[in-house]
């Protein structure tokens, strides 16, 4: 596998030094044909953003490298509330409604789809604050290399740069005669076509193969994009069509787990969680130097992969990766031995899919259900629900109730 680098300077002594610097070179060239800062020169009330550029590996659906990408990123971190940025809310399509939408619009419906990427996207936007930023390391201007970037767009890194992106994206979208719909983020409609956005992703609905080429088209001639095809591999999950279904899973992303935490123990697990399995909430006092220790342990960041995995595609090991994610500010090392089986889990039932087109009956059908004071150190109980559009699962959670029910009927009113 082909190691990321952290600075400019590891792409300098990398074995893919071209791959790299033409990367960069390709950035760069697309700031500047979106004319993204002019240089001036610096002054002493000048507040100067640094920058860094931030290296990653793009693949395809079948894990095979696409590009090497660079993006230059501004240090938005320094920037100061109410002075270099106010509003930052981006409204973002929420993954559910894709899922939704698929199974009505294609499965049932049988719409034509395509997948668009808008190209540096955030460039697009337009900054209403003056913002000034160091030179790109390893691109300064010879002869101006003391001058400093005032940003014209929304870079990449800004607290603000998804928002101005959002606002451009509107104004384009409403000129050629799209609504937004006000109940639901990133969902856009225009007679027999529909949007749905999710940043630089756009996901395209039409009846007919036509309307969805002269919508894509439209689009093409306002914003630089670049065209997929019908979706295969979005936000990390995949959709794969096998005959005349389509199903959905995250094999993709979980190869990349694979190889991410390829040190870990492998072992074959039946259950995500076992059963009868007790967890304490307080780690004890003979308990703490073990957990500082543990510090070093990547435990936060696999489970985080995991609650990824179980939001999207996995409604299997939701109750699993939702009771170990109660331990991430106090956990042992008999914790993180779960999780790696969770993990294990994972890895050992990779085949599992939603098979999307499973809609014998066009129902919309909620299940919910309760535990009652399972938790033996404060006695809360346990939510969960799941909401089928026939027999395909759209949405699911499991959590641990906020308050203590004083009897099995409470707990199962607050679960509704």
């Amino acid at each position: 596998m082909t190691e990321i680098p952290e600075t400019f300077k590891e792409t300098q002594i990398s074995p893919d030094k071209e791959k790299w610097d033409e990367a960069m070179s390709e950035e760069i060239k697309l700031m500047q044909n979106r004319k993204v800062w002019d240089l001036v020169e610096p002054k002493s009330n000048m507040k100067v953003l640094g920058c860094r550029w931030v290296y990653n590996i793009k693949h395809d659906e079948k894990n095979n490298v696409k590009k090497y990408k660079s993006r230059l990123v501004a240090q938005g971190f320094k920037q100061r509330p109410g002075v270099d940025f106010t509003d930052v809310f981006v409204p973002l399509v929420n993954f559910d409604i894709v899922k939704f939408l698929f199974v009505l619009l294609v499965c049932i419906l049988g719409w034509n789809h395509a997948q668009i990427d808008v190209k540096g996207a955030y460039l697009y936007g337009n900054l209403d604050i003056p913002i000034y930023m160091q030179q790109p390391e390893g691109f300064a201007v010879k002869g101006c290399e003391h001058y400093v970037c005032r940003l014209h767009k929304s870079i990449y890194g800004l607290h603000q740069s998804g928002r101005q992106w959002n606002i451009e994206l509107n104004e384009i979208l409403f000129g050629l005669g799209f609504h937004q719909n006000e109940l639901c983020n990133g969902l856009y409609t225009k007679s027999n076509c529909i949007l749905l956005v999710y940043v630089d992703d756009i996901v395209v609905f039409s009846k007919s193969q036509s309307d969805l080429e002269n919508s894509i088209l439209n689009i093409k001639i306002e914003l630089e994009i670049t065209e997929l095809g019908p979706v295969r591999y979005l936000l990390g999950v995949n959709f794969e069509r096998i005959g005349d279904s389509v199903y959905l899973h995250q094999n993709t992303y979980i190869n990349k787990l694979k190889t991410r935490f390829k040190n870990l123990p492998r072992r074959r697990i039946a259950l995500p969680l076992k059963v009868g399995c007790i967890l304490h909430d307080r780690v004890k006092e003979n308990e703490i130097i073990e957990t500082g220790l543990m510090r070093q342990i990547p435990y936060k960041t696999l489970n985080g992969c995991l609650s990824f995995i179980a939001n999207r595609s996995r409604p299997d090991i939701a109750f699993a990766v939702n009771t170990m994610s109660q331990f991430c500010n106090g956990y042992t090392y008999h914790h993180w031995t779960i999780v790696v089986d969770i993990l294990n889990y994972v890895f050992n039932t990779m085949y599992y899919k939603i098979n999307l087109s499973d809609t014998h009956n066009t129902r919309l059908t909620m299940h919910s259900d309760s535990s009652w004071g399972c938790k033996l150190n404060d006695r809360h109980s346990t939510s969960g629900y799941i909401m089928l559009f026939g027999n395909v699962p759209i949405t699911w959670k499991s959590q641990k109730q906020k308050c203590i029910a004083l009897s099995s009927m409470e707990a199962e009113f607050i679960a509704l």
